[in-house]
């Protein structure tokens, strides 16, 4: 790992800290620092995770019409990085999704919701290993919020 990829990834866990400590207007500054390395470093899929979490910040902030650039963005680099992490394709589906519910386009919602569910639905294995117990959370949210938005 290089000294900026090091540092971007440093920026990442601090940004994480932040949020789950419930600041994130601070953990916001340090995702955008960790984003504007990726981006130096030109590596699509650390940077379409890096966005994911700027926008999961904006929405978990209710300020999801913030949320829109980052989405389009995180979804863009996903389609074109090959090395992206199947679990990590499927939060951005995810993040797209819940973003689309904020923002109240269901149509959307449900159509992100469906595309989530199928990949967390190939990825049960690894929900076992890293739970230790059978089961999926990522079909099981996306079939509750899916039935949701079904009414």
């Amino acid at each position: 790992m290089s000294d900026l990829a090091a540092q971007a990834a440093g920026y990442h866990a601090e940004a994480e800290r932040l949020r789950h400590a419930g600041d994130p207007e601070r953990a916001l500054v340090r995702q955008r620092r960790a984003v504007a390395l990726w981006r130096e470093l030109g590596q699509p899929a650390p940077l379409a995770h890096a966005m994911r979490h700027i926008a999961d910040i904006l929405i978990e902030a209710g300020r999801a019409n913030e949320a829109s650039e980052p989405i389009a963005e995180m979804l863009g680099l996903y389609r074109q990085a090959n090395d992206a992490p199947p679990l990590d394709v499927a939060n951005a589906l995810r993040s797209a999704a819940v973003h689309a519910e904020e923002i109240g386009d269901g149509d959307s919602a449900e159509a992100f919701w469906l595309q989530a569910r199928q990949r967390y639905a190939a990825l049960d294995a690894l929900f076992e290993q890293m739970t230790g117990r059978p089961g999926n959370p990522g079909v099981e949210e996306a079939d509750r919020r899916i039935n949701a938005l079904r009414g």
